[in-house]
Order: C-alpha cells, then sequence, then structure tokens
C-alpha cells in the first residue's frame, strides 16, 4: 500500500496492510512479527482497542494528535470509555491541544492542576516556547532529547508544567548516534544518565528495558517494569494508533 494513511479506510488498511518485518522501525524483530502474523493479531489497532487494554492495565496513555480534527473525537472517545484520568493529549499542532483546553478547562480542587493534561510537543525549541505552551492550555512541555537542558526543563517547571523528553524512532536514533553523537551509545544508559541529569521528569522512549535495568541497579532492585513503564504513548492519524 502507498500513499498516506489518510488516503484509506480503516478496513482497507485492516485488511490490506502487511508489515515490512525486516524494517528497522519495529524494534521488536521479524521473529514476533511472524509469530503475531500467524496468529491473526498484527495488525493497526483502533484506537479504542489500544484504550481498553491500556484500561485493563491501569496505564497512563499519551495520546498524540496527528490528524486532522481528531482532538474532540478522541476526547469524547476517553470519556465514554470513562479514562479521563488515564489519558493525556499531545500534539506539535497546538491548536490540537488548545481545541482539548477550550472544551475541557477544570482544574482540580484540591491542587489546581488541570484535570484534562495536555502536552505541547517541540522538536525544534522556539524562543517563545514556554508563552506558545501556557497560550495553547498545556500542562506539560515534551521536548526531544537533544534539546532537553536542564535550564529548559527548569524554565518549564517555574511557569508551573511537567516535563517529559521523547526520543526519535529506533532509525532516527541510530542516524543520530551514527552522525551527531559520538559519545553516547544508542539509548545506552550513558545517553538515558545524561538526559535524566537535566531533571526531566518523563520519558518517552524505544528501550525502556535499559531505563528498568539501570534503575533497578540503582535502586537495589525494586523497580519492575510494570511500574517503570506504566505509560504508552498512542499516535491518533485518524483512525490508526501506534504504541512505542
Amino acid at each position: 500500500m502507498k500513499g498516506s494513511i489518510l488516503d484509506y479506510t480503516y478496513e482497507e488498511l485492516r485488511s490490506k496492510m502487511q508489515f515490512n518485518k525486516f524494517h528497522q522501525e519495529f524494534g521488536c524483530g521479524p521473529s514476533i512479527i511472524h509469530d503475531l502474523e500467524k496468529r491473526g493479531e498484527c495488525y493497526i489497532p483502533t484506537l479504542e482497542e489500544v484504550l481498553r487494554d491500556a484500561k485493563e492495565s491501569n496505564l497512563v496513555v499519551k495520546i498524540e494528535l496527528k490528524g486532522p480534527n481528531t482532538a474532540l473525537p478522541t476526547l469524547d472517545l476517553v470519556e465514554k470509555l470513562d479514562m479521563v484520568h488515564l489519558c493525556h493529549y499531545s500534539s506539535f499542532n497546538l491548536s490540537q491541544i488548545r481545541t482539548i483546553r477550550e472544551a475541557r478547562p477544570q482544574r482540580s480542587s484540591l491542587t489546581g492542576e488541570y484535570v484534562y493534561k495536555t502536552g505541547a510537543l517541540f522538536s525544534d525549541v522556539p524562543e517563545n516556547y514556554i508563552d506558545l505552551a501556557l497560550d495553547a492550555g498545556a500542562s506539560e512541555v515534551h521536548l526531544k532529547y537533544s534539546t532537553c537542558t536542564k535550564s529548559r526543563v527548569e524554565e518549564i517547571h517555574r511557569a508551573g508544567m511537567d516535563s517529559m523528553c521523547w526520543f526519535r524512532g529506533p532509525v532516527g536514533m541510530a542516524e543520530d548516534v551514527r552522525t551527531k553523537f559520538f559519545d553516547v551509545g544508542n539509548e545506552d544508559e550513558l545517553m538515558l544518565r545524561v538526559v535524566m541529569a537535566t531533571g526531566v521528569r518523563k520519558m518517552c522512549l524505544n528501550k525502556p528495558d535499559i531505563l528498568v535495568a539501570m534503575l533497578n541497579r540503582i535502586s537495589g532492585g525494586c523497580i519492575s517494569d510494570a511500574s517503570t513503564t506504566s505509560s504508552i504513548s498512542c499516535s491518533n492519524s485518524s483512525s490508526s494508533s501506534s504504541i512505542f
């Protein structure tokens, strides 16, 4: 299948799309994809399917709003599933999270924090990124890992917002360590420690197992996979979702 995912119906995507099990973006490896294909479980799930599974595990889900006009339908779905406390919304298109905020401006009477969590996503960070995030009603700022500095994280926290950094996909990360960063590995412990030293409070990464192992060693083995990787990210582009 070629072209934009928005050019197809969900039924077409589910019945006709085939996964290139050898593509580097699939970190699980071809054998797992092959096993899923044999069981008929290798397909793009709907956002509702992802959320229902997450709800059973009590996972916090960060939904990236990508497709046009996805904010309000996504909000309606989250509320229908009674998952407001488990779902956060983010987007590079700040008008999408502004739509969420205008529709749901409620704050907690106990903490004053927004009930509906939204994240302003940035790749290249503009000088006025704090003002842009606040103007959109963001409760968090999400910076690309390579732009996540101690001064920016402190600025975000002083503005009353939470912080998260995101790592590029497997192909992008491999490119970065090959062409830009020669003193750290591809999401190895050293890279994670450098990013964590900025004070950022959350991380969206491709190799949570590396983080879990490192934290276990630091904490003496009291960190579990479930407690550390209790957040998943979904990209909402029309009817599609993906988990990283």
